[in-house]
């Protein structure tokens, strides 16, 4: 899984994991629309999103990074998992009295459902969607085919090493979803736009807290392998 500059492989390790993680919440709180509209900052990002999620899926070996092949500098990473076993363990949680600090992880989770529950219209099982849940690539090396390269690698060894059918994507940032719907052929299954979105918080109380956001809709995208 290499090429000239760059090399992909499987995240295995937690010191590695720690790294990719650090590099996905640095380079969403400056770059990604979303995060920089919610006040993100690169310690909360790492701390409460994208460090919790690298722990949970690093056991099953689903996620990838890239190195920089002159420096072994780590330049990308993908956090991904099983959605099967994502949704599973939602589910044995109880998550009723739970408020998030930003309202985007509940936008996300409703996306996630609505594509279980309405879009798919199939039983999920094991090793049959991969969820991509989030990527980044070091502004330094953007424009030089990264992502698409560690896309690229993670649907070939999903597909080819582990079974897995499809994946599924929500993106906040346009670039990334041409990836994903241009370059790999993904189908958008599901878009909302977060200006109109109503965020349903503790006690009932509601609220639409992306109303002046500019950063364009968010689509479930649905790659078939």
């Amino acid at each position: 899984m290499a090429d000239s500059e760059y090399i992909y492989e499987i995240i295995d390790n937690e010191d590695d994991a720690r790294d990719c993680a650090q590099l996905i919440a640095e380079e969403f709180s400056a770059y990604n629309p979303i995060t920089v509209f919610d006040h993100i900052t690169p310690t909360w990002f790492f701390e409460e999103t994208s460090w919790p999620l690298m722990k949970d899926m690093l056991h099953e070996h689903l996620s990838f990074l890239a190195r920089h092949r002159p420096t072994n500098e780590i330049i990308a990473a993908i956090i991904a998992g099983d959605l099967y076993l994502q949704h599973k363990n939602k589910h044995l949680c109880d998550t009723s009295n739970i408020l998030r600090t930003i309202p985007v992880g509940d936008l996300l989770d409703e996306m996630d459902n609505l594509f279980i529950s309405r879009d798919f219209g199939q039983e999920l099982k094991p090793n049959m969607i991969l969820h991509i849940t989030v990527c980044a690539v070091r502004s330094q090396h953007a424009g030089k085919g990264v992502a698409k390269e560690i896309v690229q690698n993670i649907c070939d060894y999903a597909r080819e090493k582990q079974g897995f059918q499809y994946i599924l994507v929500q993106v906040t940032n346009q670039a990334t979803r041409h990836i994903f719907v241009n370059k790999m052929g993904g189908t958008e299954v599901t878009v909302i736009d977060p200006t109109t979105w109503i965020w349903k918080k503790k006690d009932d109380e509601l609220s639409c807290p992306y109303k002046d956001y500019k950063g364009g809709s968010i689509p479930n995208i649905l790659v078939k392998l």
